[in-house]
């Protein structure tokens, strides 16, 4: 009997159709440090760690979409951002290298060979590929206007889009070189990318402040990677209702989308054009019952799963106090209600 892989119900996704299930997904976030039992520091500093804990990760819950992914800081770091590392957080900016906004003209694009952790991660990217076969792989590289505000500071840069919007257009054509180039990196390695825009969320900017100086910016990196053969796809945090229309635009293979966001509204908006993923809360690993686990992975399979172009996941990363068990949990609830025979036919 023919084994069907992680890979094959992706490439079914892609396709708007479905092989035996639905896909199923997670963001591991810093969970995967709780898994390999070392502190978060260790976690976020060594990338050997990153790749023993996302392949120990797949061995416990055999996902089917897995992803390299450190915290949202490295390409900032790569940049030149200074950061500290505490022993159980995440990592923290010890302060914004563009404080000054005169210091941009002294900012240059990092090699992504020898800047920051960048090198680790990229060692990790390669050391998943090649020894993990079964799933579908990917890793990450943080958007432009999140690594901004790893430069300037989300609040700076919020209040800049109105005192000094040429410094904002200077800053974001020169973090767009920075995602093209890491992003560059990472596709090299054989895995696919997802851009992580956590910053750009409409929990934190204005609908305008998106369509005036991040959409454009991120036509050109779909651009860019379409250029080269690469489909883009995107996860943003939070709430994203009132631009979802702009993110349909843009041109992206699939968007990542966190459970403040309504997917009932992301399926009548995107219309199949865009593979969805997500959408179940990450609070439900940390405190979830199984019921409420349950019936949340089969709400999202009833508004989206019909006709394929949907992959069941957490809608953001998952929490470093998030359960083992909860998580295999959602992964046997999401087998189980994603079974093709179960869907109707979209």
């Amino acid at each position: 009997m023919t084994v069907i892989t992680g890979r094959d119900r992706i490439r079914a996704c892609m396709k708007r159709s479905i092989a035996d299930r639905i896909p199923v997904g997670l963001i591991l976030g810093p969970f995967p440090a709780r898994v390999l039992g070392c502190s978060l520091k260790d976690y976020w500093t060594d990338g050997k760690k990153l790749a023993e804990a996302t392949m120990a990760c797949y061995e416990l819950f055999q996902h089917d979409s897995v992803g390299v992914s450190w915290d949202t800081l490295l390409e900032a770091e790569t940049a030149g951002a200074p950061l500290e590392f505490p022993n159980d957080s995440v990592p923290r900016v010890q302060h914004y290298i563009l404080s000054r906004k005169s210091a941009l003209a002294s900012l240059r694009v990092p090699d992504p060979d020898h800047s920051g952790r960048f090198p680790q991660y990229i060692e990790a990217c390669r050391a998943v590929a090649n020894n993990l076969h079964g799933p579908s792989l990917w890793g990450s590289a943080t958007g432009p206007w999140t690594i901004a505000t790893g430069l300037r500071g989300a609040q700076e840069l919020i209040y800049d889009t109105i005192d000094d919007p040429s410094f904002v257009d200077d800053l974001m054509k020169f973090t767009t070189e920075v995602t093209k180039i890491l992003g560059s990196r990472v596709i090299a390695t054989g895995l696919s990318l997802s851009m992580g825009e956590a910053a750009s969320s409409c929990s934190l900017i204005s609908p305008a402040i998106y369509r005036r100086f991040i959409k454009p910016r991120h036509q050109e990196i779909i651009q860019f990677f379409r250029e080269r053969k690469a489909g883009l796809s995107l996860h943003v945090c939070g709430y994203l209702d009132p631009i979802m229309e702009d993110l349909v635009d843009l041109g992206i293979v699939a968007l990542s989308l966190d459970s403040p966001s309504s997917l009932r509204r992301m399926v009548e908006v995107s219309q199949k054009k865009i593979v969805l993923i997500g959408n179940v809360a990450t609070s439900l690993f940390v405190n979830g019952t199984e019921e409420e686990i349950e019936s949340s992975v089969q709400e999202c399979i009833r508004i989206a799963a019909s006709g394929g172009a949907y992959i069941v996941s957490s809608g953001c990363e998952l929490p470093y106090n998030a359960t083992r068990e909860r998580a295999q949990f959602f992964i046997k609830a999401a087998r189980e209600y994603g079974k093709a025979e179960r869907i109707p036919a979209g």
